[in-house]
Formats: structure tokens, sequence, C-alpha cells
């Protein structure tokens, strides 16, 4: 626009300025030619030559009517043609000027547009500041906007500028169908100055659409990502032509606001998502208490010692019957090692290498109390992974009543060996 401005403003200058030069010399010349006749005369008189002074008299008559015409037939319709060619560039200026303050009005949208759509408010609130502000500033009648449902292939109405308020979220078109499920389709705008004679046209219920003359919608579409968002539509009850200006507005706000829906779409998804693992999360981690109550409960209430040990052999966890074994409290276990409450610490080096290199070990040895001589255990460890980390746990067995009952049978065996030896 200001180049346009700039090229038309110098066109008229150097128009101006070539009329002035030849005014200029038309001028120069008419007073070369008057001071010639004047010396002419002035000659004739000296000389008292009465033919000369004749003919001076008569051209000092010519140069006024010469002049005279001179400015009637050139000078005056140069002026004419300069006032008008100043008044015709006063209005080109004018018009530029109104240009401007129309490409500032659509800027200023553009900015409102984008802080309508990207504003913290709810989507729907959001949508209907955007409808409002588009159809101020495309002089619409009524700005619709259409979400578009991928499973159901519809275009749902989300947004209007006040117009059938009650319609929002009711108007379904299927896509293909009247001129929105066409722009939808063919992702391709719709500008018609009588669109109700459109053989594309059918009348949405709930919205009189046929009470408007000129249309203009759009796909709400992105293109980074061939996704179809939505379509907007502007409707005007008179005949309607849209300048370049106009459409290069209408076109940046459906990029915007194409980009927006997206996003609204994808945190929409997201949130769900989030909300599904929530659910996910918190329905595990009840099952995974259930399942760690009923562990704990059989653990507690075994008959076995059951510690839970690192591979290192550090007790990090100990059941009830462990504590009555060993003399100890569970909180003193817990600062043990097994090698700590073994009597030969080399048996339980080896046991706990072998559980780390084949899974399993299974020794008898002799547990140490806190008061008392050293229980016969049996030890079994098996491998145990627990939230992803390696622990083994050792199941201990008392012993000392099989003990005793072999201590017994080796007695009553040694006895009727002595008797029999006797007879």
């Amino acid at each position: 626009m200001p180049n346009r401005q700039q090229d038309f403003a110098e066109t008229a200058s150097e128009e101006t300025l070539q009329g002035k030069r030849f005014i200029t010399i038309l001028v120069a010349l008419i007073l070369i030619s008057a001071i010639s006749v004047g010396t002419y005369a002035g000659y004739s008189l000296s000389h008292e030559d009465r033919a000369a002074m004749v003919l001076a008299f008569f051209s000092i008559l010519v140069v006024p009517v010469l002049a005279y015409v001179l400015y009637r037939t050139v000078i005056a319709p140069y002026y004419r043609r300069l006032e008008d060619a100043n008044l015709s560039l006063h209005i080109k200026q004018e018009e530029l000027h109104d240009m401007k303050d129309d490409l500032f009005i659509k800027f200023l949208g553009i900015y409102d547009v984008n802080y309508a759509a990207n504003s913290p408010r709810l989507f729907p609130d959001r949508m209907k500041d955007v409808a409002d502000i588009t159809a101020r500033v495309m002089e619409a009648d009524v700005c619709l906007i259409y979400r578009y449902e991928k499973k159901k292939e519809e275009l749902v109405l989300t947004a209007t500028n006040g117009y059938r308020q009650e319609a929002i979220g009711m108007v379904r078109i299927p896509v293909g169908q009247g001129i929105e499920g066409w722009v939808a389709r063919k992702v391709e705008p719709a500008i018609l100055k009588d669109f109700t004679k459109d053989s594309r046209f059918r009348d949405a219920p709930g919205l009189a659409l046929s009470s408007y003359s000129s249309v203009y919608c759009l796909p709400l579409y992105v293109y980074s990502s061939g996704a179809l968002m939505g379509v907007i539509e502007l409707l005007y009850s008179r005949a309607k032509n849209f300048s370049d200006e106009e459409v290069n507005f209408f076109t940046s706000l459906a990029g915007i606001l194409s980009n927006t829906m997206q996003n609204e779409l994808l945190q929409t998804e997201l949130r769900k998502m989030n909300m599904e693992l929530e659910q996910w999360v918190t329905e595990k981690t009840e099952e995974l208490r259930a399942s760690e109550e009923r562990y704990r409960t059989l653990v507690e209430n075994a008959n076995e010692a059951i510690l839970v040990l690192s591979e290192a052999g550090d007790i990090v966890f100990a059941n009830e019957h462990s504590a009555r074994l060993t003399g100890n409290a569970k909180f003193d276990l817990l600062h043990k090692s097994l090698l700590d409450i073994v009597v030969d610490r080399e048996l339980g080096k080896t046991m706990l290498a072998e559980t780390v290199q084949g899974g399993q070990s299974l020794k008898n040895a002799e547990l140490l109390r806190v008061e008392g001589a050293p229980v016969p255990v049996e030890v079994s460890c098996v491998g145990l992974t627990l939230i992803g980390k390696k622990f083994i746990q050792a199941v201990i067995r008392d012993m000392s009543a099989y003990a005793r009952l072999e201590q017994k049978l080796a007695d009553k065996e040694r006895e009727i060996a002595d008797l029999k030896s006797k007879k």
C-alpha cells in the first residue's frame, strides 16, 4: 500500500513539473516577443520611419491578443487540469488513509482473536469471544463456528456471536452435506453472494439460514498435521463483496482458530489419559495394598521365621516368629545381617552367594540367640524381586524338636544295643 501511494505521488509530481516547464517556456517567449516589439518601436521612433512605426504599432496590438489567446487555450486549461489532478491526488490519499485505518483495524482484530482464543477461560467462552470479534471486524450479521467430530463425521455447532444460542451443540451437519459440509469435505472456501440459490445449500434446522443473502465459509484446517478441526462461517443479510484485506484477515483468523482448536483437542485427550492413568494407578495401588496385607498376614502368622534380605545379607524385613526365635526385637533385627545371626558366618556367605548365582540355597545351620544355646535350624533361601529390585527371602525352620527326637532315637538304639550285648 505505501508503494502504491508513493508511485502515484511521483507520477503526479512529474506531470506537474513538465507542465510548469512548458508554461514557463511560453511565458518567456511572450516576454521576449513583447521586449522585441518594444525595442523595434523605439527604434522606429528614433529614426522617424513611418512604415516601421505602423508595423510596430500593429505588433504592439498583436502581442496582448496573442497572450490572451495563449492564456485561454493553454494556461487556463493547464491550471484546471492541475486542480483536477490535485483533487484526484487528495481523493487517492484519502482512500489510502482509509485503507490504512481498515488494515489497522484488521490487525487489532487479529490480536484480539489470538488473545481471546488462547485466554485461560473455558473453551466455549473463548469460542464465543472469537465469534463476537470476527463478526465485528468483518461487519457480519452472524458468525458460526462448527467443530468437527471425526467419529461421527459431523460438524457440530460450537459457538455463535449471540445468534440462536439455543442451537449450540444441537445443530449437526454431516460432512459433505450443505455448504458447510462441502467446505469441510473439500477443504476449500466458499464465497457466495446469494447462497440460498446455490445447489449445495441446505438450511440447518434451528438456524434459519435462508433469511440471509451472502456467505463466506472457511475450513478450519491445520496444514502442518493435515487435521480438519471444523468450519467458520459468516452470514450477511445484504450482498457482500470481500476486499483483499478482508480475505487475508479471515484466512489468518482461521489459521489461528485451527491451531487453538487442535491444542484444545490434544489437551482434552491428555486430560482424559491422565484421568485414566490416575484411575489405573489408584486401582493398582489398592490391589498392591491388599496383596501386601495378605502377604503380611500370612508371613506374620507363619510358624517359620521369615526374613527378607538384600543381596549383601542385610535384613530389611523380619516377621514376629523371627524375633521370637532369635530373642531379638524386630527393630533390632532390621539393623543386623544374616551373618550376625548364624554361628558359622562362612556358611552364611556361601548361602548368599549360591542364592545370588543360582536363585536358591538350602542348608542346615545353627542360629544364635540373645540368651541361651544356639538353635539348630534349616535355612531355605530363594531369590525375590520387589519393585524392580532384587532381594533374598530366607525361611528359617526350628529343627530343635527334630534334633531332640533324633537324640532320643539314638539313645534308644544304644540301650537296645547294650541289652543285646548282655545276653
